[in-house]
């Protein structure tokens, strides 16, 4: 069966508890249709299967269920927002969120312990202690998190797999992931084809140009799309420039990853930060930025903005985490001059 769905996103009519293939459209092209998340889509999370190490189920479970904690503590200031994640924080500081995560606790559906222990990494700047709670605790929990970091009522796990692995194997925990994490899980890749006992969707998402960098790109194994307004959990360099620019007043007014549609024609893409009264972009690059290909995407898609007005800056991953307070000014610089002028067109 196809399944566009009425507002035309690919999930929409992919069940929500279940394991089903997907296919019809790449993992990429999956990806960057939900990038940023949509208002209307459950949290969705791509794992790539390594099928080197993938030898058996108990495995792939292991390292999925690490990778979602992983997330979950990265998201935990969507959830707390009243702590963020710094380096070297205080005994004090990590009392203080643990005892905001069972508040939390105490209102919902979270268990209290396992909240509190990922809010105490978070603010850390470390990992969760994995031996401290049973693997199905920590697969709920750690979904449940991300749910609700993101406002999402349901998850969906989305397990990529290249065609030289063991199907029986991802077979096997994609359906313990499908039981115990509180997730769909739908598999994708060349590897789907050959898991018969699970039924077959066929998607479709809009084509995504070789040189485009999408959450697959950047993050592995594990990615997610951004929230829309919100610097991306995993990213560090986005999430270093939020907390400088948080400091300044005349920086009111910006969104993070948000998307840009620059015609009826044309593809909407998602740009770092915005001010969108002043025209000013802001872009942080990674290193596959680098690659011929995406260079020359990013070109395009700068000239296309400069003719439609906006004024484009981009700084690298390193800039940012090595001198934060350095793109701020220049960034300030841009958006006082837009102001200075008024209208920017």
């Amino acid at each position: 069966m196809t399944s566009p769905g009425d507002d035309g996103g690919w999930w929409s009519n992919l069940p929500p508890d279940r394991v089903v293939r997907v296919h019809g459209a790449t993992d990429r092209e999956l990806a960057e249709s939900v990038n940023p998340l949509p208002s209307n889509a459950p949290s969705i999370v791509f794992f790539a299967v390594d099928p080197t190490t993938a030898n058996r189920a108990a495995d792939l479970v292991d390292a999925v269920v690490a990778e979602l904690e992983n997330a979950a503590v990265e998201s935990i200031p969507l959830l707390l927002t009243e702590f963020d994640r710094h380096e070297g924080s205080s005994t004090l500081d990590r009392r203080a969120a643990r005892v905001a995560a069972v508040r939390l606790a105490g209102d919902t559906a979270h268990f209290g312990p396992y909240v509190g222990a990922l809010a105490d990494a978070a603010v850390a700047g470390r990992s969760a202690r994995r031996t401290a709670f049973t693997l199905e605790t920590r697969a709920a929990g750690s979904t449940g998190v991300l749910v609700s970091a993101h406002r999402r009522s349901t998850a969906a796990l989305v397990l990529v797999v290249p065609a030289e692995t063991d199907a029986g194997v991802v077979a096997a925990a994609a359906e313990w992931l499908c039981t115990h994490a509180g997730a769909a899980v739908w598999v994708t890749g060349d590897g789907a084809s050959n898991m018969d006992r699970f039924p077959s969707v066929s998607v479709r998402a809009p084509e995504v140009p070789d040189g485009v960098s999408t959450v697959l790109d950047r993050f592995r194994p594990l990615s997610y799309p951004p929230i829309a307004g919100h610097p991306h959990p995993a990213s560090e360099p986005e999430k270093r420039l939020a907390r400088a620019l948080d400091a300044h007043d005349w920086a009111t007014g910006r969104e993070h990853n948000r998307s840009i549609r620059l015609g009826e024609l044309t593809r909407p893409f998602t740009v770092d930060v915005l001010w969108r009264i002043e025209k000013v972009v802001v872009e942080i690059d990674g290193n596959e930025h680098r690659a011929v290909d995406r260079f020359a995407e990013d070109r395009v898609r700068d000239n296309q903005l400069q003719m439609h007005g906006y004024m484009v800056l981009r700084f690298t991953n390193a800039q940012v985490i090595d001198d934060p307070q350095r793109a701020v000014a220049t960034i300030r610089e841009a958006v006082s001059r837009r102001r200075s002028k008024g209208d920017p067109r």
